[in-house]
């Protein structure tokens, strides 16, 4: 795994908490809620794709292919 991309994974929870903070405060509630979901949408999207990218590491390390 790349720092790099662990920066990006928290730099989208950084981004989501401040403008769910703006928009729970601007009476917004079900926007703020919406943006949540998306946030950990796309965070789980990134993650399934580093683990895809581990299980062809360790398949290519054992020679599974």
């Amino acid at each position: 795994m790349n720092m790099l991309q662990i920066f990006q994974i928290a730099g989208i929870g950084i981004v989501v908490a401040i403008f769910y903070s703006i928009l729970k405060e601007a009476k917004r509630e079900e926007l703020a809620q919406l943006l949540a979901i998306s946030g950990v949408a796309l965070v789980t999207l990134m993650v399934l794709r580093l683990i895809g990218d581990l299980f062809n590491e360790v398949r290519s390390v054992f020679s599974l292919y």
